[in-house]
């Protein structure tokens, strides 16, 4: 195919394939109407809002192309999960989709700054200046801050600034009959402390309190986790950085009968009394926290099974359509951004055949942009996009822009003069020429269907078959005796009429006989038109069709039917 043949706004019909260049822009992705950029005239545009995210999300930034990347690691579960994409006032109307609203957890009143330019999860965080940025939450009515809680953890990632080496980050303390009751965490020079206060109860109603207090110094202006585990069931209390354990109390003495808030306790626990710097992802649990704290997923190991996990996440599109069938992928560019250790894998899959979602179709790895491509045939495909962070869970591959190429199969253009041939000797005998399709999937596979009726626009019959010398079905070419590239000749008799008519059961039912025409389908076998009748005018018209025409999924790669010309048998005397 000769490329230079392509005008922008003119393609010469001429050619029976032509190109597409389908370009996926990230910034309509997920959010609307997509861009779809035309080589050839027709315009179009495609919807891919629909687009699954399985662990996927768009993620734009000021100023910056949006990208698309595997989600961030956050929990699954809980009493309560802050990352702060909501607004100020209502900091637990998360946009991550993991609120974990609470009917006995509420804020009473929130202030902080938002940051856009530092985050853990999400988009951007909070930012807390001293004591005029706090979070007040009524946890009275919670199991976890009552007399008898169940093991819990509260998980916190922050971001300390200058100022931040001394603060009160977390604070629900109440003063009884002058006894200070509650928790602290605060971070003195640097290091996290954890004060309970009169929480750890023994016989006699009396209360004891205890202090974590964490030897490593949390650094400055870079993502810390502080975890801290209470475990009332067994009475240990361990004190976490980043996943490892920098502080533990337990006290498993005989009096020691339980742990407890005091009763009726409505005192709010304040996020950020004292604090200066980033908090974000703030998370309240039950259970242990999680011990590996990475952004994104990490690579899992079982020692049991000595097998190792990493799913990933995935984008898969929806079901896209092609205008003509046996569509083929030429090139495909995309835009990615794929850090050391990290993965992005392209998918794709198509079939002339409509299929699901749930489809058994498999998909093919796409290993080159431009050479090696999937070789499938399609007029229905689909693309999938796999992402997996690296095996620390800390960087991510992202798309920036995704497009690609394929070529379209178009029709056959529709035969040309086609026309009665005068030199027919038998009686009951018709004979036709007409100009040779030019495309090379007519001449070399394809063939011709001559369609004939008693009406110029309704035809109720069709030759599409003929016998060769050793009585073998072959398609119409026109390469009979004395033909020509512009004298394609064939003739129809009543023995061709019978041929097409009564086709011999299993003479079409091999896949490679499945394109001569699109009336192969055996169920039709015996409706296949009539025999000429004596005294009859009878309307004739011709189509061409590719290589490639077939019944089931393919109808389209053949040409519209020509204009009818006419013919009359003639009838004696005799018959009447």
């Amino acid at each position: 195919m000769d490329r230079n043949r392509f005008r922008r706004w003119t393609p010469p019909k001429t050619i029976g394939s032509y190109r597409r260049t389908v370009l996926i822009s990230l910034c309509f992705l997920f959010g609307g109407s997509s861009l779809l950029s035309w080589e050839v005239p027709k315009k179009e545009t495609l919807n891919l809002s629909l687009w699954k995210k399985i662990g996927v999300v768009e993620h734009k930034e000021p100023g910056k192309k949006n990208t698309l990347k595997p989600k961030e690691n956050t929990p699954k579960t809980g009493e309560l999960f802050f990352d702060f994409e909501g607004e100020p006032s209502e900091p637990y109307l998360s946009e991550s989709g993991i609120p974990f609203p609470s009917k006995s957890i509420s804020v009473v009143s929130s202030s902080y700054l938002e940051d856009q330019n530092t985050h853990f999860f999400g988009k951007k965080s909070a930012y807390f200046s001293g004591r005029r940025n706090q979070i007040h939450l009524s946890v009275s009515g919670n199991s976890l801050f009552g007399t008898h809680p169940d093991p819990f953890s509260i998980s916190i990632p922050l971001y300390i600034g200058e100022q931040g080496a001394s603060s009160v980050i977390l604070d629900r303390t109440v003063y009884v009959k002058g006894k200070k009751y509650g928790i602290s965490l605060e971070l003195n020079d640097g290091k996290p402390t954890l004060y309970v206060n009169h929480l750890l109860q023994k016989t006699e109603f009396r209360t004891v309190s205890f202090v974590l207090e964490s030897s490593v110094k949390i650094k400055r202006k870079t993502w810390e986790v502080i975890s801290i585990y209470f475990d009332t069931l067994n009475h240990r209390y361990v004190l976490y950085q980043n996943g490892i354990e920098t502080a533990e109390y337990e006290n498993k003495q005989a009096d020691t009968i339980g742990f407890g808030f005091p009763e009726n306790d409505s005192t709010p626990l304040i996020l950020g009394k004292s604090y200066y710097g980033n908090l974000d992802g703030f998370h309240i649990h039950k259970g242990e926290p999680e011990i590996s704290y990475t952004k994104f997923e990490s690579v899992r190991y079982d020692d049991d099974t000595k097998i190792g996990y990493m799913e990933g996440s995935t984008a898969i599109s929806p079901i896209l359509e092609t205008k003509y069938s046996n569509s083929t992928l030429q090139q495909i560019q995309w835009k990615i951004d794929e850090p050391k250790d990290t993965m992005i894998t392209l998918y794709f899959r198509g079939s002339n055949q409509k299929f699901n979602e749930s489809s058994s179709l498999a998909w093919t790895r796409v290993h080159s942009l431009s050479n090696d491509l999937p070789k499938h045939r399609f007029k229905y495909y689909q693309w999938k996009v796999w992402f997996r962070p690296d095996p620390t869970g800390k960087t991510v591959p992202n798309l920036q822009t995704l497009s690609f190429d394929y070529i379209e199969q178009s029709p056959p253009d529709v035969p040309t003069l086609f026309r009665l041939d005068p030199n027919t000797s038998k009686n009951k005998m018709v004979c036709f020429l007409w100009n040779s399709n030019h495309e090379k999937e007519v001449q070399n596979g394809g063939g011709y269907i001559i369609h004939y009726g008693l009406l110029p626009n309704r035809m109720v019959g069709s030759v599409f078959v003929k016998k060769d010398k050793e009585h073998q079905l072959k398609k119409i070419d026109g390469n009979e005796e004395g033909s020509g590239f512009r004298n394609k000749r064939f003739c129809v008799d009543e023995d061709t009429l019978v041929t097409n008519i009564y086709i011999p059961e299993g003479q079409l039912e091999s896949p490679s006989d499945r394109n001569l025409a699109d009336q192969v389908d055996i169920s039709k076998k015996e409706k296949r038109g009539l025999l000429f009748q004596p005294g009859l005018t009878y309307y004739f018209r011709i189509s061409a069709y590719n290589r490639y025409l077939n019944e089931w999924d393919s109808k389209d790669q053949r040409s519209t039917l020509s204009a009818p010309i006419s013919f009359s048998f003639p009838k004696e005397i005799s018959d009447l």
